[in-house]
């Protein structure tokens, strides 16, 4: 599910399977490649979908400030 866009980034939140929990990632669209995520990079996961998504979008605000 895409959620929000800034330059070429793009946050998705996705539901994982194991555990049952939410994920965000970054992805850099004109790549086509994962640039960031929460679960691979910073083993975190999300109760709730929004939970997630304002977490991942609080991560693209840091990485498109510099």
């Amino acid at each position: 599910m895409q959620i929000s866009r800034s330059r070429d980034l793009t946050v998705e939140v996705r539901l994982m399977s194991e555990p049952c929990l939410w994920r965000w990632e970054i992805k850099d669209r004109q790549r086509d490649e994962v640039v960031d995520n929460s679960w691979a990079c910073e083993w975190m996961a999300y109760d709730s979908r929004e939970e997630a998504y304002r977490a991942g979008r609080k991560r693209l605000i840091r990485l498109t400030s510099r």
